[in-house]
Formats: C-alpha cells, structure tokens, sequence
C-alpha cells in the first residue's frame, strides 16, 4: 500500500527532466508566442478590413475616369428573387470601395516599380478588338463612349481665367508635341489600349453594320427636315488613325474605311471630311496622350473643315485668347492605371473666342432656363477633368447666340467630342443649339422647327457613329 502511495507521488510531482527541457527551450516558446499573435494581427487585420469595406464611406465619383461610380440599386422583392438586386450591388459594391482613388495610385506606383521596359514586347492587359467588321460588327462599341464624361462639372460656371493659366494671343499654329513619327518604339496594351512611349491609343474595333444604320438613320432626318435644313455628318477619327505604329495596325480596324463606308449611304446628308485636315496637323497636338478625346486644337481643325463645307465664315486663330494649363492627366490614367500616364503630364490648351455671345443652359427636357458661360471656370476642377471646360459636362441642352449676323443658326447633336467644336463656331452662327443625343428629352424635328434652325450637324467620334450610341438618334427624332 505503501508503494503504491509513492508511486503516486512521484507521478504527480514534476520532472526535473521535463523542467530542464522548458527551462533549456526559450525558442520553443518564443514560436508558439509568435505564432498566436501573428494568428491575432491577422484576425485584427481581417475585421479592420471588413469593417473598413462595410461602413467606410464610398465614393460617388471617379475623378480619374471623368464617371459616376455605380449607384447602390433600391432592393425590392421582385428584383431580389429574381436576382437583379444581388448582381446590381456585387457591381455596386466593387466600384465605389472606399479609399478608390488611394488605392489606385498605390497599385500603379507599384506596378511602375516593377520597371517593365516597354521595348521588350507587347503586354496585352485587356483585350484586342476582334476587326472582322465585314462578317459581324464584332466589339460594338459600349452604349457610351469608352470612356465618358456625364456629369456637369459646376452648374454655375464662370469664364474666368484661372489664375495659374497663361494666356496669350498665338501668332502660328504649328505648336507641336509630335515632332516624330513613333513607329518604331514597341508598347503595351491595357484594357484596349495600345500605350507607346508616354501615349495611350484606344484600338477601334469597328462596325460597318452599324455604321450603315447610323447612315440610314441621317437620311430620315434629312428626309422630315425638308430641302429647308442641311444636315451634315461629321464622323471624328480618334488618335488611333495618326499615332498607331504599323507594326499594331493588324490590331485595330481601319477607321477612315469605316468613315468612308458611312458617307456612301448618305442621300441628300453631307458628310464633312475632318479625317484629312487632321492628317495634315498631325504633328500638332491634335490629340491628348492622356485622354480620349482630341485636344480643343484637333477639335478647331474639324470645326475649320465644317465651316468650309457649310459656307459660313470661319475665324482664325489669332482671334482667339490661347489658355494653356500645365499638368493635364485625363482619362486614360484612370481607365488603364498605368503610372506612365500619371508620371508624363501633358500641357491642356484651349481658345477663349473674342467676339460677343451670351450662353443660356437649360436641362434635357428644355426646363430650369439660366445664363452661364460657354467655358467654365477650372480652379476647383480635377486635373483629369479638365476637358470640361466645354460647357461643363453633356447632360444639359445649350443655347450660344452670338454677334454673327448672317442668319444661320445651327444645333449639334454630337457625343462629347462634339463638345469642343462649339467655341470655335461662335463666329460663324448667329445661333448654335447644343444637345447630347444621350440625354435629349425633345424630339429634334420638332425642335429644329420650332426654332427656326437652318443647319443641323450630327457631330461625334467613330466609336458612337457605329456603335451604340447611334443608337439614341433614332430615339429622339420624335
């Protein structure tokens, strides 16, 4: 019995030999400390992450992309059981994380860290438009532009210049920034861009189905506007036509044969040929590398070869006040978030008209009359934004009643291209109507009538006139 109350104790008592172990083994110890708070960091971690994702406060625009971020869609119960809810929100949910544009930044200067050289080939990032537009109009383009501004920047703009703008009267029209030809460097592609040096080129995808619609769709309103109005089609190349190395031109279709295949379906609608005077200026700044759209620039070219084609005067430049503005990133920062864009500002400049006009706005259904300025003032306005300085954004109807005093008035139903051709036109129209086909509530043979206009220009870039948003003319004819 005795020895069984001994062994007991031993038993129980603690052995010097498992003491010396722990005593011996600090490192042990050490581990499973640190492992237990890394287990705790990471929990820490992972509810900060969650409670940052689901009450942080998200963003409604993107300054970067010149766009409305996705709005939170209103639950009900049909679009719940039906799904629509749960997609809409996933979208909803993905667009506006807090902290967007941070984070943005952050990943495009890591990925420029990486240093990839561009001359070591092609990276494709988004995908190459499929060209076959002779079989099936392929990568029709979005119901928008590829890269759109929607929202008025200011709905009290002012013309006054911005205290850090220069602003002279130009003596020549040969300031460049292509001097060269960019052939022979290679690139990379991101989300359908082609970026060569420090220039994004959106690739075309083409549409030559499309583009015999839009053609079809013109005849109609010159067909209800009567032998009374002219009509013209001004179809806008983009920087693909005059900057693609031919090393990529497999990449892209060609826009000036998409061009071409819409003027012959014209009857009785008369095209203007802006793809030539463009070429001839090519080397000019013509077209942003940071952006999407022409620079105000390309956009007088165009509106030069309007005026000669309607017959209206046309003033030169030294009639305008040049404004220039330093550090101009657009939007193809924000669509490819490729540091090269952000790292290689480029200058903005646009051109202040002298003669006299007054500016009224109104909204897309003719409502809420107010008086404003053709070209807004750009103090508190977003680098990347600044090509708003165009009436502000597209979601209002403009009225330009100028000095001219040769009777014609004109409306341009145009995309966001269309925009920048309206200051340059103020000596050539006694009255210039502008409305986005996008957001136009009237029905513009109505509104033609009704205002007495005599010219109608149908003014946008290769990418609405066969894509989607051709769209929306035949939505607003009545």
């Amino acid at each position: 019995m005795e020895q069984k109350r001994n062994q007991k104790k031993q038993a129980a008592a603690p052995s010097r030999t498992s003491g010396k172990r722990i005593v011996k083994n600090p490192k042990r110890l050490l581990e499973h400390q640190l492992n237990s708070l890394n287990v705790i960091a990471l929990i820490v971690c992972l509810t900060a992450g969650t409670v940052f994702m689901l009450f942080g406060k998200r963003p409604t625009k993107s300054e970067e992309e010149n766009r409305d971020l996705t709005a939170c869609p209103q639950f009900s119960i049909s679009s719940y059981l039906n799904g629509t809810f749960t997609s809409q929100f996933s979208q909803f949910f993905n667009d506006t994380v807090p902290m967007r544009s941070t984070f943005k930044g952050m990943i495009s200067d890591f990925r420029g860290s990486l240093g990839v050289p561009y001359d070591e080939g092609v990276i494709i990032i988004g995908n190459v438009p499929d060209i076959d537009n002779n079989v099936n109009d392929q990568t029709e383009p979005s119901e928008t532009e590829p890269i759109e501004t929607t929202q008025p920047a200011t709905q009290n703009a002012t013309e006054e210049t911005n205290p850090t703008e220069t602003t002279e009267v130009p003596e020549t029209t040969e300031a460049t920034t292509e001097p060269e030809e960019e052939e022979d460097y290679d690139g990379e592609i991101a989300n359908n861009i082609l970026i060569i040096k420090d220039r994004g080129i959106m690739l075309y995808g083409g549409g030559f189905s499309n583009g015999q619609k839009y053609a079809e769709t013109l005849n109609k309103y010159k067909a209800e506007l009567g032998t009374g109005v002219n009509v013209y089609s001004l179809v806008a190349p983009t920087a693909v036509s005059y900057y693609l190395p031919k090393k990529y031109e497999s990449y892209t279709a060609s826009e000036i044969e998409n061009i071409n295949h819409i003027n012959s379906f014209f009857d009785g609608v008369t095209p203007v040929d802006a793809y030539s005077i463009l070429g001839e200026h090519k080397k000019e700044a013509i077209y942003s590398r940071t952006d999407h759209h022409w620079q105000p620039l390309g956009a007088y070219y165009a509106a030069q070869a309007f005026a000669e084609t309607a017959g209206v005067p046309f003033a030169p430049l030294s009639d305008y006040e040049t404004v220039t503005k330093e550090g101009y990133v657009g939007t193809l920062y924000g669509y490819t978030n490729q540091k090269v864009f952000k790292d290689n500002p480029e200058p903005f400049v646009y051109y202040k008209p002298k003669n006299q006009y007054t500016t009224t706005y109104y909204n897309t259904d003719m409502t809420n009359e107010r008086q404003g300025n053709l070209l807004i003032n750009l103090d508190n306005v977003a680098n990347s934004s600044w090509y708003l300085v165009f009436m502000g954004g597209d979601e209002r109807i403009t009225r330009v009643q100028t000095d001219c005093t040769n009777g014609r008035k004109l409306m341009i139903i145009k995309d966001s291209y269309g925009n920048a051709l309206v200051p340059c036109l103020t000596q050539s129209f006694s009255e210039i109507w502008v409305a986005d086909m996008r957001y136009f509530e009237p029905g513009v043979i109505d509104f033609v009538r009704q205002h007495g206009i005599t010219d109608v220009l149908f003014a946008m870039n290769t990418y609405s006139a066969t894509g989607g948003n051709s769209k929306k003319l035949q939505k607003i004819m009545y």
